[in-house]
């Protein structure tokens, strides 16, 4: 099979995509990025600071039944591996952080506005427009 027929795992290029898209956002929020090569639990290393942050990095899969649901698979990682997780959403084009503390094996974000919701609801709400990275910055940083 020469090079030119050869076909690349559509889950190994979503994840290249996403940690492009979470390196170009962390870039925006003031971070030098560098990719990590070998085998590490995480993906990225963003410098905020002079603060180091370990970045693990997945491409959020849209509920089939709710288009504004996304979730990241989490299991398998423990905060003393990894700092933050990005989530990379494709379909709004967006990238949210989570510390592993704040997680189990799974988490699930909307991507809605809260005007909508009763307050209640809000405030059960996990909201992808809530979970920055000045937020999660902060977070580590406080600890």
């Amino acid at each position: 099979m020469s090079p030119e027929e050869k076909v690349r795992n559509p889950g190994h290029v979503d994840g290249e995509l996403a940690e492009f898209h979470a390196a170009a956002d962390l870039v925006d929020h003031n971070c030098r990025v560098s990719y990590t090569h070998g085998l590490y639990k995480y993906d990225l290393i963003a410098d905020k600071q002079d603060e180091l942050i370990r970045v693990q990095v997945k491409k959020a899969s849209q509920d089939a039944d709710k288009e504004w649901k996304y979730s990241i698979p989490t299991e398998g990682y423990s905060d003393d591996e990894i700092d933050l997780f990005a989530g990379y959403a494709p379909e709004p084009d967006k990238v949210f952080y989570v510390l592993p503390e704040e997680i189990g094996s799974e988490f699930r974000v909307l991507d809605k506005t809260g005007e909508n919701m009763n307050e209640h609801n809000r405030d059960l709400a996990k909201l992808i427009d809530d979970y920055s990275f000045e937020r999660a910055f902060q977070k580590l940083t406080d600890k």
